[in-house]
């Protein structure tokens, strides 16, 4: 597996940058504050994936983050918890976040890069296409390029990737490419070959459309659950 690790699209070299940029955020907002910044609310969904227990913490959706205080022996402790849609507030370790990742989370994560360039010739053809930006699921504009997310409609990409590894002989089959020792982000899968195929289905299958970032980031993101730790579609 590459050195650092991978939040969204963001390379740290350490676990304690990541814990760093957590701190950071604590800081900003202070205890009762809701996260309201769009990249802090981005970095901590995508941190909260790699959580062991995400679908628990996460139950029925995220709405947002807030910066919470609560006892630890004896003493006030600060840290994050998620406000759900149900309105519970959950909290949640970010230290638990920082474990390593599963054989499936990896190879999930190397689907989703092998289709990288798939999903920036659909964002390119959206934005060279002379016609207004609307929002696929919401129907409402998309006000400009930095608001453009590329989704899968139906087949969801957990949809196709689980398709494809089921008939590749399952998760253990697909090997990961040994770090190369270069500090690199992203995961591959270590059969060039199997990549190829891979890609050549998503091709023929995939259905992609443009969506506001907001909705991919909450709504579509908890119906299409990958747990990976790079969102390429944007």
């Amino acid at each position: 597996m590459p050195k650092g690790i991978a939040i969204g699209a963001t390379h740290y070299a350490t676990k304690e940058a990541v814990r760093n940029v957590c701190r950071e955020i604590v800081q900003r907002y202070g205890v009762g504050g809701a996260i309201t910044d769009p990249d802090d609310d981005a970095f901590l969904r995508y941190l909260l994936e790699r959580h062991p227990e995400y679908d628990l913490k996460r139950g029925s959706g995220i709405a947002h983050f807030r910066v919470i205080a609560h006892p630890d022996h004896g003493r006030r402790s600060v840290g994050i918890a998620l406000a759900r849609l149900d309105g519970e507030v959950v909290d949640f370790s970010w230290n638990a976040c920082l474990t390593p990742l599963s054989q499936r989370t990896q190879v999930l994560a190397a689907l989703r890069y092998a289709i990288a360039d798939q999903v920036a010739v659909a964002r390119n053809a959206v934005l060279n296409s002379g016609q207004p930006l609307v929002c696929s699921v919401t129907g409402m504009p998309i006000p400009s390029a930095a608001e453009l997310h590329i989704d899968h409609a139906a087949p969801t990409f957990l949809d196709l990737a689980e398709q494809f590894i089921a008939g590749s002989g399952g998760v253990d089959a697909l090997r990961i490419l040994p770090d190369p020792g270069a500090g690199v982000s992203y995961i591959e899968l270590e059969d060039k070959a199997l990549e190829g195929r891979w890609r050549e289905h998503h091709q023929e299958h995939a259905v992609l459309r443009p969506v506001l970032k907001r909705v991919n980031l909450s709504d579509l993101r908890r119906a299409d659950r990958t747990g990976t730790p790079t969102n390429v579609n944007k």
